[in-house]
This record gives structure tokens, C-alpha cells and sequence, in this order.
């Protein structure tokens, strides 16, 4: 049985050294097994802050780790006036909401208030729909990684108190529910909408293989998002698309290794590149439905416990960091394909889920330790 505790720790000595090395900025992905990072973030930066939140509690509450993270936090700030993208929950989420449940800080609570409101600016009342970007070029765009960040409007929601903020949050999640998930449980990554008639008209996809297959990174946001969204609004239509989009996600993983190719279309092409960072954020949204469950006294709960922890172990077995001065915890991970970026490399939301996963499996029956988690 493998010690979970003692695989969090050596990652915590890879957190610090990565913690010394990027001299206060963000990282993002790595190039060639060095970290490319980001002064302000970019999207990815309240999964860094996550990091060193985790790091500050472990065994218990450090002061000065707790200061160290508190201060990363506030440095995402600026992106409190950014209302040009969807990935609010992103940023906040780990940043800040998580932040502000290990200790109440006022600030943080304002910064991811500030970020849930940003999300109105791409909020398409008329079709129901969150665009991904107000950018050139994406006009009209949804993507279905956008449920990861709808929690950030329900959460929101109720800190103020306004239904209607709650009612936008639970339209988006059931259009994305609608619009992105095929009937077999498949997903599509991308619609494209024309912003005068509502209309859809296109379903493509960016980072996969192609339109009608099925990416397996943003396949696992759809399984982790349902499950949490469910978690936040005890709807139970999003349990039942986080089961169903979980089982879909167990029967196409690599049968050897338990893990997933890029894009599930190429699941038997062992030739084809992994992605580590679906498998760490899908072993995450299991452990959480897996807990889920157990609320709604499901058929055999712990199913997805034990899935989970196979896909922990392939991970720890084949992708765990073998060098303290390259790449992150993670290694195998697939940013973009077909564009052949960021191939066999790692990635800061893969690294923030393969921990938040260790840290679910060493809390497994600690609800109020993981109930920290955005």
C-alpha cells in the first residue's frame, strides 16, 4: 500500500526548491524540463498559490509559510480587473477562496468576490452561455473547461447573499451540461456560437485530436467540475453527469498503465503522448465524487476511491519527479498537441492536482481538512 504522507512530503522538498529557484514569480509550464514563469500569473497562477497553501498547513500551520502564501496570493490582484477571460475560478479558487478558508482574510475574500463578478462581462444571458475570451479571434467561443470555474459564481453567490449571481452560475452549468457533453459522455472541447442569432455553429476542439474525438484534459475538468458543482449546489443532475463522465474516463484510460493518452481517440497508440495533468485532475474529481456518494448512499461508493487510487499509483510509478532541478512533480504531461507544445513536460495544474489528490487520499476521512479546498 503506498504512503501517501511520505510521497506528500518529498513533494514538499520539490515545492520549496521550485519555491527558491522562480525568485517570486509564477510558474506555469516547463521547456525542456525548466520552469517558464509569469510575474502576474497568467492563468495558472492560483494553482502556485494552492502549492504554498498546502505547504504552509502541512503537518500544521506555519506562520511564516502562511504569511509567504498570503503574500503570492495578493499578487494576483491585477487580475481582479481582468474581465476579458473565464478562468476566474482558476486564479481565485486556489488562490484565494482556499486561502480564506485556512485563515479568514478579508482581502482574499474581495479579490475572488472581484473575480466571480468579472465572469458577468462574458455572460451571454440571451443563450445561457459563458464566452471563454473577449479576444480576437475567439468570438463566440465556449469551452468546456469553463465548469471548473462556475463554482467560483455559486461560492460568490452566497457570501452576498444574491440569488441572481447563484441563478447565472446554475444556467451556465446546465447549458455546459447541454451543449458539451455528447450522449454517450464523450465531451466536446469547444462550440462556437454566432454571438447575433445564439445559434451554435460549430463544435470543434482546440487542444484535441479532433472535432468529434475527445480530449481527454479537458474531459477531465468536465468530470472534476460536475462533481464539484454538485458539491457547492447539491443539485443532483451534476452528480449524475460527474458518474457518468467518470465512467467514460475510466474505460478509455492506456489498460497497462491507467493513465490517458492526450485525446481518448488514441487510447490504444501507445506511441502517442500521455497527459498527466487529466489524470491528477480526474483522480482529484473521483476522490471528491467518491466522497459524494457517500452523501447520496450510492451503490458501492468507494468505486471511485479505488480508481483514483490506481491512477495515483500509475502516476507515482511512472510520471513522479525522479531529479530535484528539473521539471515539477509531475512529469508526462501534455499541453497542446497538436500544436506540439509542451509535450512530455509538466505543468503547474498538474502538479496542484496530483498534490490535491495525495492530499484528499491522507484526509480521506478528515472532511474538515479537505473542505479547505476551492
Amino acid at each position: 500500500m503506498m504512503d501517501w504522507e511520505y510521497i506528500f512530503q518529498k513533494c514538499l522538498e520539490k515545492i520549496k526548491f521550485t519555491e527558491l529557484s522562480i525568485r517570486g514569480n509564477f510558474p506555469h509550464t516547463t521547456r525542456n524540463g525548466i520552469w517558464q514563469t509569469y510575474p502576474s500569473g497568467h492563468w495558472t497562477g492560483g494553482f502556485w498559490v494552492g502549492l504554498l497553501w498546502l505547504k504552509a498547513i502541512y503537518p500544521q500551520k506555519k506562520t511564516d509559510e502562511l504569511e509567504k502564501a498570503l503574500s503570492q496570493a495578493k499578487r494576483l490582484i491585477d487580475r481582479t480587473k481582468d474581465n476579458k477571460t473565464h478562468d476566474m475560478g482558476f486564479i481565485f479558487g486556489p488562490g484565494c477562496i482556499m486561502g480564506n478558508h485556512i485563515q479568514a482574510d478579508s482581502g482574499l475574500r474581495n479579490m475572488a468576490i472581484a473575480g466571480a463578478e468579472n465572469l458577468k462581462h462574458l455572460f451571454d444571458k440571451q443563450a445561457g452561455i459563458l464566452y471563454a475570451w473577449d479576444e480576437p479571434g475567439y468570438e463566440g467561443v465556449t469551452i468546456v473547461d469553463s465548469i471548473m470555474n462556475i463554482p467560483i459564481l455559486i461560492w460568490s453567490a452566497n457570501e452576498q447573499h444574491d440569488r441572481e449571481l447563484y441563478k447565472m452560475g446554475i444556467t451556465l452549468a446546465d447549458n455546459i451540461g447541454v451543449n458539451h457533453i455528447r450522449k454517450d459522455y464523450s465531451t466536446y472541447h469547444l462550440i462556437r456560437w454566432d454571438i447575433h442569432t445564439h445559434q451554435v455553429i460549430e463544435r470543434s476542439t482546440h487542444q484535441g485530436y479532433s472535432s468529434e474525438s475527445c480530449w481527454s484534459r479537458g474531459h477531465a475538468w468536465a468530470l472534476y467540475g460536475f462533481a464539484n458543482m454538485y458539491r457547492y449546489t447539491k443539485i443532483e443532475k451534476y452528480l449524475r453527469y460527474a458518474i457518468n463522465l467518470a465512467e467514460y474516463f475510466w474505460q478509455h484510460l492506456d489498460a497497462n498503465l491507467f493513465l490517458p493518452r492526450w485525446d481518448f481517440i488514441l487510447k490504444d497508440h501507445a506511441d502517442e503522448p500521455l497527459d498527466a495533468s487529466a489524470a491528477s485532475i480526474a483522480a482529484s474529481g473521483m476522490l471528491l465524487l467518491s466522497k459524494m456518494n457517500q452523501e447520496t448512499e450510492t451503490e458501492n461508493p468507494d468505486i471511485w476511491k479505488k480508481r483514483a487510487v490506481q491512477i495515483m499509483e500509475s502516476l507515482v510509478k511512472n510520471c513522479l519527479f525522479t531529479d530535484i532541478d528539473r521539471y515539477g512533480l509531475i512529469r508526462n504531461v501534455t499541453v497542446d498537441r497538436p500544436r506540439n507544445s509542451g509535450v512530455n513536460e509538466s505543468s503547474i495544474y498538474g502538479d496542484y492536482y496530483f498534490m490535491e489528490s495525495v492530499f484528499r487520499l491522507m484526509n480521506y476521512n478528515h472532511d474538515d481538512m479537505t473542505d479547505i479546498l476551492y
